[in-house]
């Protein structure tokens, strides 16, 4: 037990609270500024996070928990039946961890290698531009569809349309703030910001301001990114046509889906994007 104490109290010297690590197999990893309601079953107070995980571990009903950071009060969580996106809260003092052993810790490649997650501060290019995301792992809340014709793959960064009938972007069918273009990664990716451009040829239409929401390996909601109050992040876009405007995350996050919400446009939603991060 002392060996134990001991090697605790060296991980709380090299991690930060909401850090992601991993404890006898179970890959804790945080969603910041949110908690899991009304499924506590045991309060601990004047502890740190690791000490958190080590406690929910050795509890067969711990599932996950919440960090109170300010007040260092570790509250595990029960039987995950039942729970859904609904019982996640908005709480800016607050971080959640699920340990899910399932949890896939390693990047799987194309030739079917195996590379560790860890965290990063990469700005690669994930696929979107170059098209080795496919087609299919795009989707959109709505896509215009009249005159001329809009898919979410046509929202890839740089992307021309193949004809005169089709829309040289992403061109949402309904003008309002509850429209989304979103990416599925397959794999639990660190994601660390955005490039947006608006509609190539064509009408004067772009997107000003946007946000960012993602789905974590676990659970699967969709949270948004912050910044660094722990506010949603709303990110400034583009002001025309073409160029390429970069916004990077105040903390990478490691998700299996990214979502971009427009808030604010020029004209119409016409967007085209591209993700970076950890390749």
């Amino acid at each position: 037990m002392a060996i134990v104490g001991s090697i605790l109290l060296l991980l709380e010297m090299f991690l930060e609270v909401s850090a992601s690590y991993s404890f006898r197999g179970a890959l804790y990893q945080p969603i910041e500024h949110y908690a899991l309601l009304g499924q506590s079953f045991m309060n601990i107070s004047g502890i740190s996070a690791v000490r958190c995980s080590a406690q929910c571990i050795r509890n067969s009903r711990c599932f996950s928990f919440n960090y109170d950071r300010i007040n260092r009060v570790c509250q595990m969580n029960g039987d995950p039946e039942g729970i859904n996106c609904s019982h996640f809260q908005d709480l800016l003092s607050f971080s959640y961890y699920d340990a899910n052993a399932d949890t896939m810790t390693c990047q799987i490649s194309l030739d079917g290698n195996c590379t560790p997650l860890k965290d990063c501060w990469g700005f690669d290019k994930l696929g979107l531009e170059d098209g080795s995301i496919p087609d299919e792992s795009l989707s959109a809340s709505s896509s215009y569809d009249l005159i001329r014709t809009s898919t979410p793959a046509g929202g890839r960064l740089n992307k021309l349309p193949p004809d005169d009938d089709t829309i040289g972007a992403w061109h949402s069918k309904v003008k309002d703030t509850n429209q989304w273009i979103q990416v599925d990664l397959g794999n639990p990716t660190y994601v660390t910001g955005v490039l947006t451009q608006g509609r190539t040829g064509g009408n004067a239409q772009w997107v000003t301001k946007y946000k960012v929401q993602f789905e974590p390996p676990s659970p699967a909601c969709l949270f948004e990114v912050r910044d660094k109050t722990g506010h949603t992040q709303i990110f400034d876009g583009n002001f025309d046509r073409d160029s390429i405007v970069e916004r990077r995350f105040f903390k990478p996050v490691l998700a299996v889906k990214i979502r971009i919400v427009p808030v604010e446009w020029y004209a119409v939603i016409c967007l085209r994007f591209e993700l970076l991060g950890c390749k």
